[in-house]
């Protein structure tokens, strides 16, 4: 089983956050690679980023700036914490 689409919201806004299909490419022998894509509507207007499911760091980074758009500030690692379990739920 795989998580293809969740709505997350908070204090200023909404995301939605799904599986997206990725440009196929040669260094992947030519396969769709997939990217967690994050779009919405925040406390500054409407946004959209991605993710790497493969990459930690990356999660993390993405959840923090998830938590920034929906909640209006940026937060300590306990208020990113949730974003960061939605995201995750896409990982590889």
């Amino acid at each position: 089983m795989r998580t293809l689409r969740m709505v997350v919201g908070g204090m200023k806004g909404w995301a939605e956050i799904a599986l997206e299909d990725e440009v196929a490419s040669a260094q992947h022998g030519g396969l769709p690679q997939y990217v967690i894509g994050i779009h919405g509507m925040g406390a500054t207007g409407p946004f959209k980023f991605t993710a790497d499911p493969g990459d930690e760091g990356c999660q993390r980074s993405a959840a923090g700036e998830l938590q920034w758009h929906l909640e209006g500030y940026r937060g300590t690692e306990g208020d990113v914490a949730d974003y960061l379990r939605a995201i995750e739920a896409f990982a590889d």
